[in-house]
């Protein structure tokens, strides 16, 4: 490289390195992607599951559907811990991470309504909510496994993939409360029901944690704390994803260390149960004409809305934002798997197996693609 070309890159790192210092740390999927790849555990739990070797029966998966809304809480909990962390300069990321992440669901949502429209998909939910589900599992994003955090390029997108989850779990909160009933009076109460009962039981287990006499006991109470709101959710049939959104954001803005004492308890779990999560949803797999016609939508449009919301949001944002942030979130992380985990569980049974199948299998598809085309970690 000449000197000339290392002249211009140094001002940027030095700018994108002012920004990352702007975080206090990387909270949301706190877990490396490298230590849960969807692409070997959606295969292994497809293997596992009824269709072959039939390990994970029918009745097995039912009876870990309570499980799986823990799992979805404690996703939930640690977004809410970045959300709840963003200091008043970095919201600025938020806004970012927001136009990305909308721009990507709109896309995919559009096209695959129009598109379920034209080629009549047999499918037993209304279209509209189907194409926006599909679209919401498809505007997440990770950063893949070679994030350095000593690279301020990939420690802001990080950052942004971190915070792009948090208007598709509202979002998808009302997707899940509309198939209910599909009515302005039933969102308002459902939704209200959803943010109430998550900030009950956070205010129970912040009092709880500041009282816990030694790790064990506060263990315990971590582990009851995510079974309370993840059973919550699957009772009420409301989102365990925006229960935990609400539960981590009030221990991050609450006086005390319960943020810093749910993170460090929640890590000793949280990689067995995002494992769970993803065999759950490669067992539960069905491959049918319908999830074939929806995997096509996901994979390409979610590409196209990446890379053109990324675009938008260095428009706005154009001194934060790496120019290659779009290939970085084309990583597709665990959080859209989530999503459809969720709309599996409400949903009649052909609309969610065919978003759960297309949303797994894209987002294999997604971190392939990823691992071809994320740039090249620097030399050190």
């Amino acid at each position: 490289m000449t000197a000339g070309r290392d002249g211009p890159a140094r001002p940027r790192a030095s700018a994108l390195g002012r920004v990352a210092g702007l975080f206090r740390t990387r909270a949301a999927l706190g877990l490396g992607p490298a230590a849960a790849p969807v692409a070997l555990f959606v295969p292994l739990g497809a293997l596992l599951g009824p269709q072959l070797l039939g390990l994970l029966t029918v009745d097995v998966l039912a009876h870990l559907d309570v499980a799986v809304s823990v799992a979805l809480a404690t996703l939930g909990v640690f977004v809410g811990i970045a959300l709840g962390r963003l200091t008043p300069p970095s919201r600025r990321i938020l806004v970012c991470a927001s136009v990305e992440a909308g721009t990507t669901l709109l896309v995919v949502t559009l096209v695959t309504f129009a598109l379920a429209i034209l080629w009549q998909l047999p499918i037993d939910a209304p279209a509209l909510a189907v194409a926006l589900m599909l679209g919401i599992c498809a505007s997440v994003s990770s950063v893949g496994p070679e994030t350095a955090l000593l690279d301020p390029t990939r420690q802001v997108a990080a950052h942004i993939a971190d915070l792009d989850d948090v208007a598709p779990i509202v979002i998808g909160a009302l997707v899940v409360i509309a198939l209910r009933e599909p009515s302005a009076w039933h969102l308002a109460r459902l939704g209200l029901a959803t943010l109430l009962a998550g900030a009950a039981v956070a205010v129970a287990g912040w009092l709880l944690f500041e009282v816990a006499r030694g790790t064990a006991e506060r263990g315990v109470y971590v582990i009851g704390v995510l079974v309370m709101l993840g059973g919550t959710a699957a009772y009420l049939a409301l989102s365990p994803l925006l229960m935990g959104l609400v539960a981590g954001t009030f221990w991050s803005l609450a006086p005390g260390h319960a943020d810093t004492i749910i993170e460090s308890d929640l890590r000793k779990v949280q990689h067995p149960l995002i494992v769970l999560l993803l065999l759950t949803a490669g067992a539960s797999l069905k491959v049918t004409p319908v999830a074939i016609w929806l995997l096509a939508p996901f994979v390409i449009f979610r590409v196209s809305g990446k890379l053109a919301g990324s675009w938008l949001a260095s428009r706005y944002a154009r001194d934060l934002l790496p120019a290659d942030l779009g290939t970085w979130l084309i990583w597709p992380g665990v959080v859209g798997i989530a999503f459809a985990l969720n709309f599996q569980q409400v949903a009649p049974p052909v609309a969610g197996e065919a978003v759960l199948t297309a949303a797994a299998l894209g987002s294999v598809a997604a971190e392939v693609l990823a691992l071809l085309v994320m740039p090249a970690a620097p030399s050190r």
